[in-house]
């Protein structure tokens, strides 16, 4: 069904049909990649909504997808915004301390996500849905093919949608211009791979990284990479139990501090960031525009909503 929210949170609870849908709807044609395909999980090179204004927005789209697809003789129930991840959250390496002994490397917030999303109740109303439905049911969310709205994106290739459909309607009333947030949104959203491309091939970010590996290493855990360390802890394949998830989150966080690692990771980011946004300027500038101006509906949507 439809779409989730560009928004850097944990796997997301999709109904049945969301995965095919977004197949459907949107296209991506790449003619190069800025970054390798080894490195880390992206993080927003763009500042991304507060958690407050995240959640406002995803509410009112939900309210909005909702009301769309009863009009058109379907069933949707709305959910909350998923939580961040923790490879959104360190994209890098996990520098801290505190995190890391709590949740490890996030494996039981991404188990506990993955139980959700098993009792997600779209999931159970969409499979149930005759074929001929279910096949409706996806044109009428994300509308007949990906055409309408593209764009080219940094660094190369291009995303198409459907500019139809109750994604479509839904985002529209929010934004207003729907072409224009689509494009400058998708844009300033593919600045994550470009920046994170640049900081990992930074000389002073592979130096830290190289002393990093030494500390694990001494400390016997002989991983090259923190997504090295992360794999063998929460791979689909075999995850560790949560005490040596967590033994091993917090010695890659210690390496990270002693290494530098943390430090230069973050400072890296932080100067590349700026540079992506002074060069994407108007498509940052348009996307915060637009934003304020959907928080504003928001409001307005969420307090009809309350009222009726």
């Amino acid at each position: 069904m439809p779409h989730r929210p560009t928004v850097p949170r944990r796997p997301l609870r999709l109904p049945l049909l969301a995965l095919a849908a977004a197949l459907g709807a949107t296209l991506v044609t790449c003619s190069g990649d800025p970054s390798p395909g080894s490195g880390p999980p992206a993080a927003k090179a763009a500042s991304p909504p507060s958690t407050g204004d995240a959640g406002l927005l995803h509410d009112a789209r939900q309210l909005l997808l909702r009301d769309c697809l009863r009009r058109h003789g379907f069933a949707y129930t709305v959910f909350p915004l998923d939580e961040e991840s923790a490879a959104a959250r360190f994209p890098y390496v996990v520098d801290d301390a505190d995190w890391a002994r709590r949740h490890g490397y996030g494996g039981e917030l991404d188990r506990r996500a993955a139980r959700l999303a098993a009792d997600d109740p779209n999931r159970a109303y969409f499979a149930g849905l005759p074929p001929d439905r279910r096949a409706r049911a996806l044109v009428v969310s994300n509308g007949p093919s990906p055409q309408g709205l593209s764009v080219r994106l940094p660094g190369g290739g291009e995303v198409r949608r459907s500019d139809r459909g109750c994604v479509a309607e839904a985002e529209r009333r929010l934004y207003a211009d729907l072409g224009a947030w689509f494009r400058a949104s998708t844009r300033v959203d593919a600045l994550d791979r470009v920046r994170r491309s640049r900081v990992v091939a930074e000389p002073a970010y592979t130096a830290r990284l190289r002393e990093w590996s030494r500390c694990m290493r001494a400390a016997d855990r002989p991983y090259a990479t923190p997504a090295d360390a992360r794999a063998a802890a929460t791979g689909p394949e075999r995850s560790l139990p949560h005490d040596r998830e967590v033994a091993l989150a917090l010695t890659e966080a210690g390496c990270a501090d002693s290494s530098g690692l943390g430090a230069a990771a973050r400072r890296l980011d932080a100067r590349h960031g700026a540079a992506l946004r002074a060069e994407y300027r108007a498509d940052v500038d348009t996307r915060d525009r637009l934003r304020a101006g959907a928080l504003t509906r928001a409001r307005q949507i969420l307090r009809t909503s309350r009222a009726s």
